[in-house]
């Protein structure tokens, strides 16, 4: 899912360059409400699935950091 993740934000920055690059199609409403609409949702999409990801990251760093406290023992060493 993460490698979808990464194709939607290399399409969503190429999505920009008819914009830059000054075609003259890209300054229609169409194109700049619809097709950058969908690209403003698409990464909004990523955004909430990857801040997901590193809050549960977050929390397993500290349980475990929890964990290592009350056993005496470094993070590190299984058991």
């Amino acid at each position: 899912m993460q490698a979808l993740e990464t194709i939607v934000i290399v399409v969503a920055l190429a999505s920009f360059w008819p914009l830059i690059i000054g075609y003259p199609w890209a300054a229609q409403a169409w194109y700049k409400f619809g097709c950058l609409g969908l690209v403003l949702l698409a990464m909004a999409w990523v955004t909430v699935r990857r801040v997901r990801r590193i809050r549960a990251a977050a929390e397993e760093a500290k349980r475990r950091r929890d964990e290592a406290a009350r056993s005496g023992r470094p993070p590190w060493l299984p058991g």
